[in-house]
């Protein structure tokens, strides 16, 4: 009987175990973070999942929240792990958190952030392994072939390569990707470049994990948009924002501490873009041509924890946060920027068209300069997004907003310029009455808009 051949199905099912139970135990470190939360699952077609998540190996389950009426018989949703290439994002939203789950929360932040030596020892052996393992296959590669020469009676020659695959598995279940440049960013702030449909967008917040798949990130402030619908008559509230509206106007009232962006108007058989800034205590007046049951677009600003694919997004900038109590008025800059497409859209072409024939026949139009310069900032046409920024701006009183999303718009495009290495556009003027002189002498110095 052939003593070598019983030792080596023995050895291969036991390497076999280990690599079952590691791949059965093992998830990704970044997705554990949020195991047991209720989160937000966003995915590249644009569906949206909110529910308990419950991770393990082979995916992940979210579970609904109990609900009267509607539809009892889905009480959950499946994610697999073949499916994460579909992720666009997992959000976790610091005001649904229970005090049970910021007790938890804050807790894994001091593990990560302030580990023990058990902890930073393991770290450094898994970094280890991650940037070893090619090497480490090499040596088993090696020790097998030694065993099976100094010992022909135990192992036998066609259970080697196997038992020296099944090793190398080992070491790649056990290890992670490791990435230096990575590893030097955890535990601060960075600006992480987003790719969300056709666009690129930045997000910013601390840096907390990395993975083989994913990122993840620590008090991001996100753009969260929602709709609501105004009546013809009477006042309606919601995220501090009070809508009212009359015959001729729709008064949008911003009573919380973050700025709100509106989008676009959507009446029964129209839609308007406005893309007008309503800061912490602002109002800012729309005027309405038919009164009737209106839809308003906003945007606002949340703060949440989000883990993003590595497939679609990039750490690009290390960044600060401005202390002291007046913050510049920049702050909100990354949080509503524009994004840069990454490809040109019909409908982005019919909109140009649109808005060039408005500025020929009304040169002066100052929303229709805003919504030209901006789309043009968009894609990266930095020359003429300029000069019509600036005309829009120098038109500002016309503008619902007095010219501030303009004003953020110009600030973004100075920043492009700047990483570009190109010279930054001259600083804006201060956005009161007094600074009309120095409005006029800086618009001197752009060329005219040509329509």
């Amino acid at each position: 009987m052939d003593l070598s051949l019983f030792v080596t199905i023995g050895l291969i099912f036991l390497v076999t175990s280990c690599v079952g139970y590691l791949r059965s135990r093992i998830t990704d470190r970044c997705l554990r973070s949020f195991d047991g939360f209720s989160v937000t699952l966003q995915k590249t077609d644009g569906k949206r999942v909110w529910g308990r998540m419950d991770l393990c190996s082979g995916g992940m389950e979210f579970t609904f929240p109990k609900r009267e009426g509607g539809d009892a018989t889905k009480s959950s949703y499946l994610l697999y792990a073949a499916e994460y290439k579909l992720v666009q994002s997992i959000l976790r939203y610091a005001d649904r958190l229970t005090d049970a789950e910021r007790g938890r929360r804050d807790a894994d932040i001091a593990r990560s952030f302030h580990p023990g030596a058990s902890r930073r020892l393991v770290r450094r052996l898994r970094n280890f392994l991650g940037s070893a393992t090619d090497s480490l296959r090499d040596v088993l590669a090696l020790v097998m072939g030694r065993v099976q020469k100094m010992q022909d009676r135990y192992v036998a020659a066609e259970g080697a390569d196997t038992l020296t695959k099944l090793g190398g598995t080992v070491l790649t279940e056990v290890s992670s990707a490791h990435d230096p440049l990575l590893e030097r960013h955890i535990g601060q702030r960075v600006v992480v470049e987003v790719i969300e449909g056709d666009e690129v967008h930045e997000h910013a917040g601390i840096f907390k994990e990395y993975s083989a798949m994913f990122l993840h990130l620590l008090d991001v402030e996100y753009p969260d948009s929602w709709s609501l619908d105004v009546g013809p008559t009477g006042a309606v509230d919601s995220e501090n924002v009070v809508v009212t509206m009359d015959d001729a106007s729709l008064k949008v009232a911003n009573g919380g501490d973050r700025p709100v962006l509106i989008l676009a108007i959507e009446a029964a058989d129209s839609e308007r873009d406005v893309d007008a800034l309503v800061e912490p205590g602002g109002v800012v007046t729309l005027p309405v041509v038919r009164p009737g049951r209106t839809r308003l677009r906003l945007q606002t600003v949340r703060d949440l924890d989000m883990i993003v694919p590595r497939s679609r997004a990039t750490v690009r900038h290390r960044a600060e946060r401005v202390g002291g109590e007046a913050e510049p008025e920049s702050t909100w800059d990354v949080v509503f920027d524009l994004g840069t497409l990454i490809r040109r859209r019909a409908d982005d072409e019919q909109t140009e068209a649109r808005l060039r024939r408005e500025l020929e026949a009304d040169p002066a139009a100052a929303a229709a300069a805003a919504a030209l310069g901006a789309l043009l900032l968009k894609r990266q046409d930095h020359a003429e997004a300029g000069r019509w920024l600036r005309a829009a701006y120098n038109g500002r009183e016309t503008l619902p907003d007095g010219g501030r999303r303009v004003r953020m718009q110009l600030r973004e495009l100075g920043r492009r310029l700047a990483q570009r290495g190109a010279e930054p556009p001259l600083p804006l003027p201060e956005p009161s009455g007094s600074g009309q002189e120095a409005d006029q002498k800086q618009a001197a110095t752009l060329p005219n808009p040509v329509p």
